[in-house]
């Protein structure tokens, strides 16, 4: 492990979640170690400054690191401009950060973790950004880091040579962002993260994390997730600034100290697609797929009026996983482009090349892959000829 990057915590105005996260970062392996900054940003009235007060307080007895700086804002700045100060500060300083807010529980590890991810990828461009959480999937692929476009907050880290290219500009972003863009920014349709862009350009909310993922996607970055979280968000208990009360999706605390980092910098397909059906499942109300659940569970309803009709799905990914228990016994077997999948399961049904495609070419094939609908049917009528009629897309994204 190379020089220790220090560490950046937020502060407010909430004493026991302060606590907890302080006491929980100071039992990590190398927390003696560590340099520690803590920014405490100013209350907004006289009721919350009493809060930030006693926050300040038990902030001056913070002790289990090498060293603890305090740095107390006059006024209340907001969580955005606190965090976007402080983070510029401490990383061109040092060249890389790790960095935590007032709510978030670390594994006695996490330190550990994110330094050697820090030092393993700090040569490797594409890697923009270290996140400490996961959501709590089940998925096939047991490596223990992965990397895909999102960025997750949850306890994180850069480098400066990265973070000097952070921009918010949520105008700019709606004037250059194509539909399609947008799409690929929202997961896949599934995310509901691109209405943080619009809303912040309306001044309805005023968020910094959704802007450093912007410019992660704008530059073709990944993020390096763990599989299994190092850290817990215990700020959904309706005490956060920007959070009211909803499900943290705590999985537990990882403590594995021996993490093997992938060296695989495409996005992996088959994680991706778990933490998508993921979010289906649990109806995320901002996502455009959900928004269209209804209609698309219709639309497969009246494709069980006939159970002599048979389809071949294509596409194994997430939306597959959903839709297939509605309509398994009307399903010939999948296909999907994706080499790793081939021969496997998706419920009862097999996973093929896309080259079975054309023996098939009577039957109908039903595109799962959304977002890429008019990019497989040419392909379809071009490969292998398939008639247009025999080509079946969800009747929203028509």
């Amino acid at each position: 492990m190379n020089k220790l990057s220090p560490i950046v915590l937020f502060a407010y105005n909430r004493l026991e979640h302060t606590k907890q996260t302080l006491e929980a970062l100071a039992h990590n392996t190398i927390a003696k170690e560590s340099e520690l900054f803590i920014y405490s940003d100013g209350g907004k009235d006289e009721a919350s400054w009493q809060d930030v007060f006693r926050v300040r307080e038990y902030l001056q007895d913070v002790s289990g690191f090498k060293e603890v700086t305090i740095i107390e804002r006059e006024k209340n700045i907001g969580l955005a401009e606190n965090i976007l100060d402080g983070v510029t500060k401490i990383v061109n300083r040092f060249g890389k950060v790790i960095v935590l807010e007032d709510d978030i529980v670390t594994s006695p590890v996490f330190l550990e973790y994110m330094n050697n991810a820090l030092d393993f990828y700090e040569e490797k461009r594409k890697v923009w950004h270290v996140s400490g959480w996961n959501y709590p999937i089940t998925s096939e692929d047991t490596q223990d880091t992965f990397a895909w476009r999102m960025m997750n907050c949850w306890g994180w880290a850069t480098w400066a040579d990265r973070w000097k290219f952070y921009k918010k500009d949520p105008r700019e972003l709606i004037q250059s962002f194509s539909p399609y863009e947008q799409y690929k920014f929202d997961l896949d349709g599934v995310g509901g993260f691109w209405s943080q862009v619009v809303k912040n350009d309306a001044a309805l909310m005023d968020t910094w994390a959704i802007f450093w993922y912007a410019t992660i996607f704008q530059n073709d970055g990944v993020c390096i997730n763990p599989t299994k979280s190092f850290v817990e968000n215990i700020g959904f208990d309706g005490s956060g600034t920007n959070t009211g009360f909803r499900d943290n999706y705590s999985q537990g605390l990882s403590t594995k100290k021996e993490v093997l980092f992938t060296e695989d910098l495409e996005e992996n397909r088959e994680i991706v697609d778990a933490i998508k059906l993921f979010l289906l499942q649990n109806k995320n109300e901002l996502s455009f797929f959900s928004n269209n659940l209804e209609m698309m569970l219709r639309q497969l309803a009246t494709m069980q009026e006939n159970p002599q009709e048979q389809y071949i799905l294509y596409g194994a990914g997430s939306v597959t996983q959903l839709i297939l228990p509605h309509i398994e016994q009307n399903i010939l077997f999948i296909v999907d482009k994706n080499v790793k999948l081939h021969k496997k399961m998706v419920g009862t049904k097999e996973v093929k090349g896309v080259d079975a495609l054309a023996n098939y070419k009577e039957k109908k094939v039903l595109i799962t892959a959304l977002g890429k609908e008019n990019e497989i049917t040419k392909y379809l009528i071009e490969k292998y000829n398939f008639p247009m009629s025999n080509i079946v897309r969800f009747c929203f994204l028509k």
